[in-house]
């Protein structure tokens, strides 16, 4: 057995944590940049961050919203060069943390939006604080960023990249849409099984089966969008355990194919992987049934068939698409999910299946 475990990230998790590590925030200068997303200034987090840098005295300039799956051009849209702000501080769900590592590369490298994915930079990002608003994406503990290319997306990473604090305060989740809490819980979902079924090693094991332990928690909470604060706590921490799971292991073929779902049908992310994660775990069952069927078991479903109801059920009703569509994305999506590090080999003509068996079976 072989691998790294690094985690730079420091996590602070509780209630009200932004405003309790203000002199945390002023730490890394005087001069910040919020990159948040639209739902920032409902939920309280903006708020909040705005007050614990007046409390220090730390300048602020506030970005415009992040779209959704932003691109490149977008993420140099928000800032672009700007060498004089100290660091970052990003405030939001996975578009929002993403476009933020785009942002502090992009402040003290003057260079175009396609440079992001140069193998590496003249000068080091600024610094990046991530307050994550959902529970699902993961971003705020991992070196990854992820932005729409054409008809995909693409991503680029560096250790750099990493948040060098994440502060986790699941109040507010409060105001998340029912669909977002969904979406975004199961994208935490497909992060752990993902990881756990391509990675062999103890940090990935133990950290995915707390999260099959957590999500049965709360499974019955997300069919009935109900949740008590303790639900939410449990899914921001087991987002967070997500996070750090595919920072290790990295993405399977799930991922990589729900990207078309993403940009060419506008499903959101977490959404698009969890539409394909059940059939993949079915596709790859032979070739790793004692970790498929822990992870079941954790999750108190009745092996693969259970796990797919359980997400079905979860999902709610399918997206509209055709054969020939999913044809299309195949062809999109082959060569990249092919390459990606799966639980046994991966075909063209497998992808299909997976489709056709998650959406129009």
């Amino acid at each position: 057995m072989e691998f790294t475990f690094q985690i730079p990230t420091k996590i602070i998790v509780g209630e009200d944590c932004v405003k309790k590590n203000a002199s945390l925030l002023s730490s890394f200068g005087k001069r910040a940049v919020i990159v948040k997303s639209g739902s920032a200034g409902k939920n309280g987090a903006l708020s909040d961050l705005c007050a614990a840098l007046e409390q220090e005295d730390v300048c602020y300039h506030v970005c415009e919203n992040v779209p959704p799956n932003p691109s490149p051009e977008d993420v140099a849209k928000l800032l672009g060069y700007a060498p004089n702000f100290d660091f970052i501080v990003t405030v939001g769900g996975g578009s929002a943390m993403d476009a933020a590592k785009g942002v502090a590369v992009l402040a003290t490298n003057d260079m175009p939006a396609e440079g992001l994915y140069e193998k590496s930079y003249q000068n080091a990002p600024l610094p990046v604080i991530a307050i994550p608003t959902t529970c699902g994406t993961g971003s705020e503990v991992t070196a990854v960023s992820v932005l729409t290319v054409g008809e995909t997306k693409k991503s680029f990473a560096k250790p750099e990249l990493f948040p060098a604090v994440a502060l986790l305060d699941a109040k507010y989740l409060k105001t998340l849409p029912d669909h977002v809490m969904i979406d975004t819980a199961l994208d935490a979902l497909a992060h752990c099984v993902e990881g756990y079924l391509i990675f062999e090693s103890w940090a990935t094991q133990m950290l995915a089966e707390e999260a099959f332990r957590n999500f049965a928690q709360y499974k019955e909470a997300l069919k009935a969008c109900k949740f008590t604060p303790e639900q939410l706590q449990l899914m921001l921490y087991t987002s967070t355990l997500g996070g750090i799971v595919i920072s290790m292991a990295g993405t399977s073929a799930v991922h990589t194919i729900g990207y078309p779902l993403t940009v060419q049908k506008d499903i959101p992310h977490g959404r698009a992987c969890a539409l394909t994660l059940g059939r993949y775990v079915e596709f790859v069952y032979d070739a790793n049934k004692e970790k498929v069927d822990k992870l079941c078991s954790l999750l108190q479903v009745d092996g693969v068939q259970g796990f797919i109801g359980m997400i079905d059920e979860i999902l709610g009703e399918k997206p509209r698409v055709t054969k020939e569509e999913l044809e299309r994305f195949t062809e999109i999506s082959a060569a990249d999910a092919i390459r990606k590090k799966n639980a046994k080999p991966v075909t063209k003509a497998d992808i299909m299946k997976i489709y056709l068996a998650s959406l129009l079976g």
